[in-house]
């Protein structure tokens, strides 16, 4: 994959006109409800439910990695089409619970409407799958400020490919100089470095590996540290 850093001299005093955000351990905390669903696919097959700081590690590279660890970590290896059905049967149950115990971020929605009333662009991109997606930002009011959400649809790729973020900005009509990515996994740090967009990571997500390690643009410990990144990220670029 293309590993190719943002062309940083294009940012002004308007940089940026776009965010793009992911969601999970990005904008909102989904793992209780991941929790649920997991253990009620788990018990269901007589296997002990696991507690969520577990589960947690096993957040972010889709449904099909998430059962996958939680029955190896119960000792059972599935077969290809095992796994299909227990991935199935997991997405149906998370369906049902989808927003009983996720929460938004403190300060996430502040930065988002702020955004908004200074004209920046918005849009969401993960690798939730779409239907989903699209229900969270809705329950959760993040489609009054998010103009796209892309999630995860058959045939292709999610992140760390860039094809997602490429087409949320696609759809927002914003070349990749002008937009910034936030993201909470090294998945969200590699896409953004293949689309040539610069990146903000949060410390507060989902990923094993310290943000910083991963090396983003900037990193914020919480979203009252949103424009000073933006700020920083602007002023390297001078």
């Amino acid at each position: 994959m293309l590993m190719t850093r943002p062309h940083a001299a294009s940012r002004g005093t308007s940089w940026p006109a776009a965010v793009i955000f992911d969601l999970d351990g990005t904008l909102v905390d989904s793992a209780g409800d991941i929790t649920t669903s997991l253990n009620e696919l788990l018990v269901a097959r007589k296997l002990a439910p696991l507690p969520e700081a577990t589960v947690r590690d096993f957040v972010g590279d889709g449904s099909k990695a998430l059962v996958q660890r939680a029955f190896q970590t119960r000792g059972m290896l599935l077969s290809a089409d095992e796994l299909r059905i227990a991935v199935s049967s997991y997405d149906a149950i998370y369906g049902s619970h989808l927003v009983e115990r996720t929460y938004v971020y403190d300060g996430a929605l502040a930065v988002m409407a702020d955004l908004k009333a200074r004209g920046i662009r918005m849009g969401i991109c993960t690798n939730k799958f779409q239907d989903k997606a699209e229900r969270v930002a809705v329950h959760f009011g993040l489609d009054e400020y998010a103009e796209v959400v892309v999630g995860g649809i058959a045939g292709r790729p999610g992140k760390p490919s860039p094809d997602m973020l490429v087409e949320t900005l696609a759809a927002l009509d914003m070349p990749r100089e002008d937009a910034v990515l936030v993201g909470d996994s090294t998945f969200d740090v590699q896409c953004a470095r293949a689309a040539g967009v610069a990146v903000i990571g949060v410390t507060f997500g989902y990923s094993q590996t310290p943000m910083r390690k991963l090396g983003p643009d900037a990193a914020i410990d919480s979203y009252s540290e949103f424009a000073k990144a933006c700020d920083s990220l602007r002023a390297r670029a001078a």
